[in-house]
């Protein structure tokens, strides 16, 4: 999941780099900083919290993708530190909770519905911290 995730944090750190406006990258310049100077000091700061939003964003996403969690986490209802052990997650509880015929006011169905809310929940708030943090450190420019 982390591997497939790569590209849509670069894709996004890559646009706020750009979106950095050139004013600012040459009014660097013109007080003597380096091109290296220039980009620590400069640009990615001013693009820091549009990187972390994006961060943040590909976290919930990679929470919220469903059938590659299964594919890659298998079926086994398992806890464990180790990476290299089969686990579980949420996703792949829902999918086995609602296999099959189900009616509504079943335990599985309830308990299914219960770790979607869980899932949601969680993916909403980083996605609240997300618009947090990219509100508190964003400075307006031209």
């Amino acid at each position: 999941m982390g591997i497939m995730i790569i590209p849509f944090v670069s894709s996004l750190a890559d646009d706020m780099i750009t979106a950095v406006p050139q004013s600012l990258r040459d009014g660097a310049y013109a007080l003597g900083a380096t091109r290296s100077e220039t980009i620590k000091q400069v640009v990615l700061r001013a693009a820091l919290p549009g990187i972390v939003g994006g961060v943040l964003l590909a976290i919930s996403r990679a929470i919220g993708e469903t059938m590659i969690v299964v594919m890659a986490a298998g079926l086994g209802a398992n806890l464990t530190a180790n990476p290299l052990e089969a686990v579980t997650t949420v996703t792949v509880q829902i999918v086995t909770l609602l296999t099959g015929d189900q009616e509504f006011d079943s335990p599985k169905t309830l308990a299914a519905f219960a770790l979607g809310l869980v899932l949601f929940l969680v993916t909403l708030t980083l996605n609240i911290i997300a618009l947090y943090v990219v509100r508190k450190y964003r400075e307006q420019y031209e």
